[in-house]
């Protein structure tokens, strides 16, 4: 059986590459499978030195991005049989097709679909062409036909996944789809090993999205007290490509004091390093964000702040998105709504050891429900009733 995953994006890899690689790893053992990208000068050697995969044997097809077609009101018929064939030849010589899903699913064209909502990009209730001034009996129609295609589109999938509690409320409220909730996989191969005196944070420095507020938390540590005077803290990342993006990384590196180190593009050799010896770990994605407004710029999920549980790092995250279903409050962890709150967590374990060493291997006890052999076995099981 041929299992084609599609990754829609085309920027710098990231979580729902990780998810597709460690995917893609464990199930070539049985299956052909291919990954469907739009990055027209990686390779798949990158994607294992990045995630630390072995993907042997694993095809890559590498596409052009095409805009998206939709039906065209003067003729609704033409108009779906051009948004049915835009990219099937992403999915017709699949038997199942795997989509991982920020924006505008294509049409599945294999036997069997399975759609996988990262987020939902963008509200059907509110934006073009699904929402349109239906003032006119000509409007009303073509808005008619439009949501009609959306329900034609949606039900080649025949399986709908979310990555979390929060994708799922989402893809509900704004796709008008119900999910199932499998988590992303998390990585669990780390040694126990003796903690250091450092902070670890782990994402993409970018502006656009759910941007991971670098530059706050940067700030933060520069603002500790002394009792972590002889404390480091790692600002990790990939670099966005945008000038925006560029701009942004080195607002960052300036704002760096001596015992802050902001490491770009490092191996997952490096970052599996920091992960294993780092004490606390800091996420901050949606601060000072309205959540309710614009969810898209939360954490949807939080596949580094599982890592870094897993490799026994005390989680100091924000209470949003994604991160509220991970940690305990008090017991794996801890949530922050302010900076102050961050800083003064922090500070605590800094000087409570026992509590930091009872919370670490609280963070280790949870993240295993999140372990790619959780993942992957789920994923088995809705692959086996595909065969």
């Amino acid at each position: 059986m041929k299992i084609g995953i599609y990754c829609e994006g085309a920027g710098s890899l990231g979580g729902a590459e990780f998810c597709i690689a460690a995917l893609a790893e464990v199930l070539r053992e049985s299956y052909e499978i291919e990954i469907v990208s739009h990055r027209m000068n990686t390779t798949l050697e990158e994607w294992s030195r990045k995630f630390g995969v072995d993907l042997e044997g694993v095809m890559l097809r590498r596409l052009s991005a095409e805009p998206p077609k939709f039906g065209r009101w003067t003729n609704p018929w033409k108009g779906f049989q051009e948004s049915r064939n835009w990219q099937a030849s992403i999915s017709n010589s699949c038997d199942v097709f795997v989509y991982f899903a920020h924006h505008l699913p294509p049409f599945c064209h294999a036997p069997a679909g399975i759609l996988v909502v990262l987020f939902p990009w963008f509200d059907l209730r509110t934006e073009w062409p699904w929402a349109l001034d239906q003032k006119t009996l000509r409007k009303r129609i073509r808005s008619s036909y439009y949501k009609w295609e959306w329900k034609q589109r949606l039900a080649t999938y025949q399986t709908k996944i979310a990555i979390s509690e929060f994708t799922q409320k989402y893809a509900k409220l704004w796709w008008g789809i119900d999910c199932e909730v499998i988590y992303p996989p998390t990585e669990s191969n780390f040694e126990q090993r003796r903690k250091e005196n450092s902070i670890l944070s782990v994402g993409r420095f970018s502006t656009v999205g759910n941007s991971k507020k670098q530059l706050e938390m940067v700030n933060a540590f520069g603002e500790l007290n002394s009792s972590v005077k002889e404390w480091e803290y790692f600002c990790v990342g990939a670099r966005g490509n945008g000038a925006e993006d560029v701009d942004y990384l080195k607002r960052v590196q300036a704002s760096a004091d001596e015992r802050t180190h902001v490491l770009v593009d490092c191996d997952y050799d490096v970052l599996k390093d920091l992960y294993q010896r780092s004490k606390v770990f800091w996420h901050a994605a949606g601060f000072g964000e309205d959540q309710d407004a614009d969810p898209r710029r939360m954490e949807h999920f939080g596949i580094s702040t599982v890592d870094a549980m897993a490799a026994g790092c005390v989680p100091v995250v924000i209470n949003k998105g994604g991160q509220s279903e991970i940690v305990e409050h008090g017991v794996s962890g801890f949530l922050w709504n302010t900076l102050e709150e961050l800083k003064s967590y922090t500070e605590r374990l800094t000087r409570e050891e026992r509590l930091c060493q009872e919370m670490s291997q609280a963070a280790r006890a949870r993240a295993k429900q999140y372990g790619k052999d959780v993942f992957v076995s789920k994923f088995r099981n809705l692959l086996a009733s595909c065969d």
